[in-house]
């Protein structure tokens, strides 16, 4: 990877913003596929099998800007903050929140069912351990980020907008996430809800108490409970997602089928109202709904003018197959795709 550092960060900040902690594929040359990426469409998922070495992006030749990793290191230093708390501090740390010492005493970090056996009335608490398991010739793998009292919890960074703003389809997909990690940890994920830790990155207090009733969060730090899929539900979501793949390994790139608006991450179309059809430069409202819009088009005397903006499209950018996808081609043309 060639890392340009076009923003000038300072070499403190830069060495933090070019290590990657991440693990990488931890079954090389195995038909291996992660929760995350049973996740994304099939459409992504065939193709990006398609790509030859001569396809696929060579790492030691793309330029890359660490300013891109901002966000991503941020969540992951949110992560190892908490996983160290737990692993070098837990017990002062309850004891300081005023736990009693006979509590602090059944808590046991990532044990092993000898550990949990050893210890009478275990409260075991995991953090990121790796679990895997097969299906339909695939090995399903999966690092959650926190179990405690057999509750799965996921850690999100995130903007306030983004939170207030963000797709049902979101929590559809943490909804399947979390299924999947329970369903390869049955014995460790008991409940059956998760708990996604909401940590904003841009709270504002005095806006908490002004914008509240538009969903502006209470506080920086807002749990949200999603319930799970069954077991046997999320085995047969899996088992029918990689039968999909399996059975469009030879289908022809033009017929297979185009990933959706939600898997594309692309917005909702925005409906400009000008009351004034030859003053164009700035809308007199702006409505998600054509039907509100042309309402309003009625009630000034059908003088005004609609003009519709269409949703940006995100994901492609993102995507691994870019090069071998002529889905792309369509949002290329009409400007509505957004690379990164």
């Amino acid at each position: 990877m060639k890392y340009t550092n076009t923003e000038n960060q300072s070499l403190s900040i830069a060495v933090w913003l070019v290590t990657d902690s991440y693990d990488k594929d931890p079954f090389p040359g195995q038909l291996h596929i992660s929760v995350t990426g049973l996740l994304k469409p099939a459409r992504m998922i065939v193709l990006s099998g398609r790509l030859t070495d001569a396809q696929a992006v060579d790492p030691e030749e793309t330029e890359y800007d660490i300013s891109m990793n901002i966000p991503n290191r941020m969540g992951t230093a949110i992560h190892s903050g908490i996983e160290n708390a737990w692993i070098k501090n837990y017990k002062q740390a309850l004891k300081d929140l005023g736990y009693p010492q006979a509590i602090i005493d059944r808590i046991v970090i990532n044990p092993s069912y000898n550990d949990r056996q050893a210890v009478p009335n275990c409260i075991p608490v995991y953090m990121e351990q790796r679990i895997h398991k097969t299906i339909e010739g695939y090995i399903v793998s999966g690092k959650y980020d926190f179990v405690g009292e057999g509750i799965i919890e996921d850690f999100k960074s995130t903007g306030v907008y983004g939170y207030m703003k963000k797709d049902p389809h979101d929590d559809e997909l943490k909804i399947l996430q979390g299924s999947i990690y329970r369903w390869l940890n049955p014995d460790i994920v008991t409940a059956d809800h998760m708990l996604i830790q909401y940590v904003f990155t841009d709270w504002s207090k005095l806006d908490s108490k002004i914008r509240a009733k538009r969903g502006y969060p209470a506080s920086r730090i807002v749990p949200k409970k999603l319930m799970l899929k069954s077991i046997p539900e999320t085995e047969s979501w899996i088992r029918q997602k990689i039968q999909l793949v399996k059975s469009l390994e030879l289908v022809p790139e033009h017929e297979l089928p185009l990933c959706t608006d939600e898997e594309l991450w692309q917005s909702k179309p925005v409906y400009k109202y000008f009351k004034n059809p030859t003053k164009t430069k700035r809308s007199t409202a702006n409505f998600d709904d054509y039907h509100l819009a042309h309402a309003r088009l009625l009630k000034d005397g059908n003088c005004g003018l609609i003009k519709e903006f269409k949703g940006t499209v995100r994901r492609c950018g993102y995507c691994t197959a870019y090069e071998l996808c002529t889905q792309k081609n369509a949002y290329l043309n009409n400007g509505t795709l957004q690379l990164p």
